[in-house]
């Protein structure tokens, strides 16, 4: 199991808080992007996503990826970049020896150029999604070609949808054990974008399943409360987006011990930011 693990701020977008959960007030609301930190004993410091960098307002200078910033503003300060606050914990940036992606919103890939050393897991689907796109036909997915390094297909071990025949879980489905020891096994979440995958991590301090954007606040999979329609606009397949939702509630409820996190919740960034430091586990 991990040893140690962590949540970090990279900072926010700004949205409507009705457009992230129905029922919801119409009043701003600012989507933190979390990153975990996962200390793995044989395989060294992993880290879940990469958050948003300084790349990202570089990357969306120009039309047509500025048209990302106009609709979901950000505010990003370069000291909130993982690589910036590594040294504090003392964490040398070439220590982070693999990163697992998400999905391949630009939110969740704009670290990625800090770590040149770093292998990268993502889903096979999920790359053949954006790659090669380019302009609108990116951008309709979210999508921001200059935030993939130049070595990213050498570097990436794609995951076919035939590595998922692990153990299922309640509602979510079957597992792909990613080091083939049982601690880290990831999970399709779809809907939100295609081949997006979350993350069941088992820590000494307990289970914790990183939900990424299967949604995107806590109150939305207790209560089963999905977001607008207008987001139907920009994600892979509403339908899927309301499947997923269920499946976290039933999964919270099968597994009531394992602490979900998605990665825009207000409640995991107050978390992150309350007076105690952000060490989840000594």
């Amino acid at each position: 199991m991990l040893d140690h693990w962590l949540l970090l701020d990279t900072g926010f977008c700004r949205v409507s808080a009705h457009h992230v959960m129905r029922g919801a007030p119409h009043q701003p609301l600012d989507c933190h992007a979390l990153v975990a930190l996962l200390h793995h004993p044989q395989h060294g410091w992993i880290m879940w996503d990469s958050g948003y960098a300084p790349r990202m307002l570089t990357a969306t200078q120009r039309l047509p990826y500025r048209l990302y910033r106009l609709a979901t503003p950000l505010h990003i300060r370069p000291e909130q970049s993982v690589i910036a606050q590594l040294p504090a914990l003392g964490i040398d940036p070439q220590a982070i020896r693999t990163i697992i992606i998400s999905h391949f919103h630009a939110d969740h890939l704009a670290g990625l150029h800090d770590f040149p050393h770093a292998r990268l897991i993502a889903s096979a689907p999920a790359y053949a999604h954006v790659q090669g796109r380019r302009g609108l036909a990116a951008l309709r997915r979210g999508f921001i070609p200059a935030l993939l390094p130049p070595d990213f297909a050498e570097r990436v071990r794609l995951l076919p949808p035939a590595d998922f025949r692990g153990p299922p879980l309640p509602a979510l489905g079957a597992t792909c054990d990613l080091f083939g020891d049982g601690v880290l096994q990831a999970v399709w979440l779809p809907g939100h974008a295609r081949g997006q995958i979350g993350l069941l991590a088992h820590t000494h301090t307990g289970a914790i399943l990183l939900a990424a954007d299967g949604c995107w606040t806590t109150e939305a999979y207790r209560e089963l409360r999905p977001p607008h329609r207008l987001t139907h606009l920009f994600v892979d397949d509403p339908v899927a987006v309301g499947q997923t939702l269920h499946a976290l509630h039933h999964f919270a409820h099968a597994r009531p011990a394992v602490r979900i996190i998605p990665t825009h919740c207000p409640a995991m960034f107050a978390y992150v930011t309350r007076p105690a430091a952000p060490v989840l586990a000594p």
